[in-house]
């Protein structure tokens, strides 16, 4: 399962929670740690962006260095 995957089903599990009709406490409990992995997982892709982009920008100059 892509990261990408399980950022849009821990917003579902968000966007459905409040129909649940769960006790509040519960409820609460349950989007705090759904936001907290949203969080995680949103940093995990900020960091392979930034890595891939940074792999490119070493290929790129790599590749136009002058002889």
């Amino acid at each position: 399962m892509t990261l990408d995957t399980v950022i849009m089903l821990f917003g579902a599990i968000v966007a459905v929670l409040p129909f649940l009709q769960l006790p509040l406490d519960w409820t609460n409990f349950f989007v705090f740690v759904a936001g907290i992995v949203i969080i995680g997982l949103g940093i995990a892709v900020r960091r392979r962006v930034s890595h891939d982009m940074s792999d490119q920008a070493k290929l790129f100059d790599s590749q136009n260095k002058p002889e």
